[in-house]
């Protein structure tokens, strides 16, 4: 069998009492596990939609598609490791110093290794053939967000899927200087 991949991640400011975070923080928290595929996907649904009323606030962003197997299989444990290895996190708490008054970030990212060439994998194909002028814009994130929430995943066509934020906790939000190392070079400004 082989697979695609398609992936999202989104960066914006982060504030820690806003209800975005606490609400995919508590989202992620009761993610159930062995959930069936009705389930999934409306999780998944729920999570969409949350981003999805803070697009506007999206600064930065990733996006990949992939149909052939050793390019989808390697973003898809590359994306996946992220959730083990503590890649791309911080390594101490960035704080909050009201002197210096400099924003903090946050980052949410999803991932499905599909089944190649499945509905689902066809659906996605034709939403992703997007003009590469049109690669790093919100609305491109948002139709994104939007084929999700209205349920162009049919998971029994999804072998797999992460998701997962960066920051987990209130005071780790990532700073400028974090998202200029090169484990964060992939996010691109958004317009």
């Amino acid at each position: 069998m082989k697979h695609s991949v398609f992936a999202v991640e989104i960066c914006m400011r982060f504030d820690p009492n806003t209800r975005l975070f606490a609400t995919l923080r508590a989202l992620l928290a009761a993610h159930p596990m062995g959930e069936n595929l009705q389930q999934k996907w409306e999780w998944y649904r729920r999570v969409a939609g949350e981003l999805l009323s803070a697009s506007s606030a999206f600064e930065r962003g990733c996006w990949d598609y992939y149909d052939d197997e050793a390019q989808a299989q390697g973003a898809y444990r590359d994306y996946a490791s992220t959730v083990v290895t503590e890649d791309g996190a911080r390594k101490a708490p960035s704080g909050d110093d009201p002197y210096r008054n400099e924003p903090r970030y946050m980052t949410f990212t999803m991932a499905f290794l599909l089944v190649n060439e499945a509905p689902t994998d066809r659906a996605i194909r034709q939403i992703c053939n997007v003009p590469e002028s049109r690669y790093w814009l919100r609305d491109t994130f948002r139709q994104f967000l939007s084929s999700i929430a209205s349920g162009i995943l049919n998971f029994a066509n999804v072998k797999s899927d992460v998701a997962y934020m960066i920051p987990r906790d209130a005071g780790w939000g990532l700073t400028q200087q974090d998202l200029m190392q090169p484990n964060f070079h992939y996010l691109r400004p958004l317009v």
